[in-house]
């Protein structure tokens, strides 16, 4: 990803401290945690940023950005804990954040299915989702060491991952993969709180998935059970040739639901 030019560092913000010492709280409970990182990491913050935040290597350490909204939302600390956690990941050269592996399963994946714009995007969300639950394996932990999230702050934002409406452009074959990807997330969010006992608060996740799942065909639909076992049972110890396949199997399969006729 490249880095946008209102990106800046943290040093030049108004944010900027309040972002260094959310960093320096966020390294100590990472340390504590048994999960130090050993890499120079700067923080920068990009105020257009869309999202949360992203981390990227950057000579022989790596650069955190963080959005402008991340820094009063009350998840600042959190956030810079699972972006340091995919440093972590990175560090110990985890399988999961493996770029050849990453640019193989690409590749494989075919050039004739990333012809445009959504669909590479599309794969890159797809893959970046296996690539969180890695990261936020580590991160929970710290987390539940570290109870810095207000009561309930974290179901809720797994919650409002989930989304309950299909997407409906008007183009048959964007809809058909925009939607398998929602499905994909959303699987997700839901995993990703069974995988880690985080309460669906007044199954909230639960009903917005099944919302969504009864608009969209039955062969769809039935899919999604598929992909929320993956998420759910995502191994720790796996060797490169496993996540490999693990990969390949994972993307095939989304490519069956999204090119359905």
């Amino acid at each position: 990803m490249t880095v946008a030019k209102t990106v800046a560092s943290t040093r030049d913000s108004p944010n900027s401290e309040i972002v260094k010492k959310a960093y320096l709280n966020a390294s100590r409970m990472m340390k504590e945690s048994g999960f130090g990182l050993k890499s120079n990491v700067e923080v920068a913050i990009d105020p257009q940023l869309p999202f949360m935040g992203y981390t990227m290597p950057q000579g022989k350490g790596y650069r955190i950005v963080v959005s402008g909204g991340s820094v009063g939302s009350g998840m600042l600390e959190g956030l810079l804990v699972h972006e340091m956690s995919h440093i972590y990941r990175m560090e110990n050269n985890h399988p999961s954040h493996d770029a050849e592996i990453i640019e193989a399963a690409i590749d494989k994946f075919g050039k004739q299915y990333l012809s445009h714009d959504y669909q590479q995007k599309i794969v890159h969300d797809l893959l970046n989702d296996i690539q969180d639950l890695y990261a936020d394996d580590v991160s929970m932990k710290v987390l539940k060491k570290n109870p810095i999230l207000e009561p309930g702050q974290m179901s809720s934002f797994l919650q409002d991952w989930v989304k309950d409406e299909p997407i409906e452009s008007g183009e048959p074959k964007r809809d058909r993969w925009a939607n398998a990807s929602v499905m994909v997330h959303n699987a997700r969010a839901i995993g990703q709180m069974t995988r880690h006992s985080i309460e669906d608060t007044g199954g909230k996740a639960a009903a917005s998935n099944k919302r969504f799942l009864s608009q969209m065909p039955l062969s769809t639909a039935n899919e999604f059970q598929y992909f929320q076992d993956l998420m759910v049972n995502l191994k720790e110890n796996m060797t490169r040739d496993q996540y490999r396949k693990l990969l390949a199997d994972y993307l095939n399969r989304f490519l069956e639901v999204a090119e359905k006729n």
